[in-house]
């Protein structure tokens, strides 16, 4: 049994942990270090202090610090042990805790000492907290008022958020009752915001031919920085801007997010990676498929949207040009497979650095367009997405057996009847997605230059765009300071590098305002005397303008589709 408390003003959860039948001289109690969902080691029991513990009678008993996730404690016999301690938690994000005047949020791997005996036994947790603070968690609520978990692995995923603040709406969809729970002041709707979420349900219960779950907790935190998700089996934590819900483009981008989270309750909590079942808590677990369970996520965030009338055809069909583009201007695509970003994930995923574009990909990204590939493959052959998501989850999703590695590909290609090489060429390789395969939904790929620098694909060509060259670079946000040099590029060419901060063009100053007319409107060829400061020190160097890349797609209906490439496109989009 769990008790927590919590000292807002010193941003600590107060922990009581009560076990009782301890058997042997000697109890290793230790807490995760990550949390399912988000594939990097955290060490949260880096936030742990003051650890003691006693007996039935109230005798101290011995604790030692083992490792730096463990705790042992001498029993000296008791068969009723109670474990005190405190956790910091100031880190506003879906995968830790943050505790403040105003609010408390915890996932349970950040917060709950546990050990190899205790895992699968049933728990409960009491919140003591402020007076007027609400609960809201997807725990079942007992009549003693203490919340129930089947098991640790419950307990772990279930989030708590407690305040006096929050705002709800409860809805049903597919037959099920949802609660949109919402943290922080914005400019969202929010009983617009549960109508959209109920459409999105109903579309991801389609899919499937019906929820996995008895209810579901969508729980919402707004902030003045910082975007996220995480899932859950029954619950989601979304973290999004609290003015972030206009224009429309942006609701529609919460909407994705939301859609994203919830699909994972088909997706990776129930259908998930045979390395993954059960977690293993204390250390990475490697599979070579999150490109499948994250990227195919990633496609169907958009998919379900559309069906669910949240976004334009246009719009949807703006957003995959606008991937396409985005991947094609990642040179670490060619560096680096989506097994391997998959395997990697631990270490540079999460990891991002300078040098991140030259050496990695990213498997939300390219395995969402991996998933668009292999659409158009399987309509082809009068098969579908959907149909492969259906045999998965028959074969290993409903069951929760774990999916082997090679799952995916295995029913995929006997779905088609035939190989697809072409589809999982860009899985163990560095090949691009094949968009050739999108003819058999009536759709047609263009590839263009880049015109202007807050072009990001999505639409073809217009004559009014401002042309130019090629940097070669990235500056981080508002400032000249060069976030990456891309490889093979005029800028590393010129030998600049991260962190330089550029100055002045040809003796004239740049700033963050006239820096695209200075430089990326030059003509290609032109030679530019940078002056640019590096580590303080001033220098300069010349750099040669390059041509654009044919990097920018968009994707538009054909004007005279067949019957059958008609069908098919109505029949994916949902009419």
């Amino acid at each position: 049994m769990y008790r927590v408390g919590v000292r807002p003003q010193k941003h600590l959860f107060d922990l009581l942990l009560e076990i009782d039948g301890v058997a042997g001289q000697e109890l290793e109690l230790w807490l995760p270090s990550w949390t399912p969902g988000s594939y990097l080691i955290r060490e949260y029991a880096r936030n742990i202090q003051e650890v003691r513990a006693e007996g039935s009678s109230g005798q101290p008993l011995r604790v030692e610090r083992v490792s730096e996730d463990a705790w042992r404690i001498e029993v000296a016999g008791a068969s009723l042990i109670r474990v005190s301690y405190s956790v910091y938690a100031f880190d506003l994000s879906v995968r830790t805790s943050h505790l403040d005047e105003s609010h408390a949020y915890f996932n349970g791997a950040s917060l709950f000492l546990t050990c190899d005996a205790l895992q699968d036994q049933p728990a409960s947790v009491t919140l003591d907290l402020p007076p007027g603070w609400k609960i809201e968690t997807p725990l079942v609520r007992g009549e003693d008022d203490h919340f129930r978990a089947r098991d640790y692995h419950e307990l772990c995923d279930s989030p708590v958020h407690c305040g006096p603040d929050d705002r709800a709406v409860d809805f049903t969809a597919a037959g099920a009752p949802h609660r949109l729970v919402v943290w922080g002041t914005g400019n969202e709707d929010l009983p617009a915001l549960a109508r959209s979420l109920e459409a999105i349900v109903q579309q991801a219960a389609k899919v499937f031919g019906g929820l996995p779950y008895e209810r579901y907790l969508f729980l919402t935190l707004l902030t003045d920085r910082g975007r996220g998700g995480l899932e859950h089996r029954e619950s989601s934590t979304l973290l999004y801007p609290r003015f972030g819900f206009r224009p429309e483009k942006s609701r529609q981008d919460f909407l994705m997010l939301a859609a994203h989270e919830l699909f994972h309750a088909w997706i990776v909590k129930r259908l998930r990676p045979l390395p993954l079942t059960p977690y293993r808590y204390r250390a990475e677990s490697f599979t070579k498929l999150l490109w499948f369970f994250e990227g195919f996520t990633s496609y169907y965030e958009a998919l379900l949207c559309l069906r669910a009338g949240l976004l334009s055809p246009a719009r949807f069909l703006e957003i995959w040009g606008e991937r396409m583009t985005q991947l094609a201007r990642t040179p670490g695509r060619r560096v680096q497979s989506l097994e391997d970003a998959s395997l990697a994930a631990w270490v540079k995923f999460y990891r991002q650095d300078e040098n991140s574009p030259n050496s990695s990909v990213s498997y939300y990204l390219k395995g969402s367009l991996v998933a668009l590939s292999l659409e158009g493959e399987l309509r082809a052959r009068t098969r579908s997405l959907d149909q492969l998501l259906q045999t998965l989850w028959s074969r290993y999703g409903s069951t929760e057996l774990g999916m082997p590695e090679e799952g995916v590909r295995t029913a995929a290609e006997e779905l088609a009847h035939a190989p697809l090489p072409r589809v999982f060429g860009a899985v163990a390789g560095t090949d691009d997605p094949d968009y050739a395969s999108l003819e058999a939904l009536g759709l047609r790929v263009g590839v263009r230059v880049k015109e202007g620098a807050n072009d990001r694909g999505g639409s073809p060509a217009r004559n009014d765009r401002e042309r130019g060259s090629n940097l070669g670079l990235t500056f981080k946000q508002d400032r000249l300071v060069i976030q990456s040099v891309l490889s093979d590029g005029p800028a590393e060419q010129a030998g600049l590098c991260p962190d330089d901060e550029l100055m002045a063009a040809d003796g004239f100053r740049l700033t963050p305002e006239n820096c695209a007319l200075r430089l990326e409107q030059q003509s290609p060829g032109k030679e530019v005397r940078l002056t640019y400061f590096r580590r303080e020190e001033l220098h300069e160097t010349v750099l040669i303008m390059g041509e654009r890349p044919l990097d920018t797609y968009w994707i538009e209906r054909m004007e005279s589709p067949s019957d059958a490439q008609r069908q098919a496109f109505l029949d994916w989009t949902g009419g």
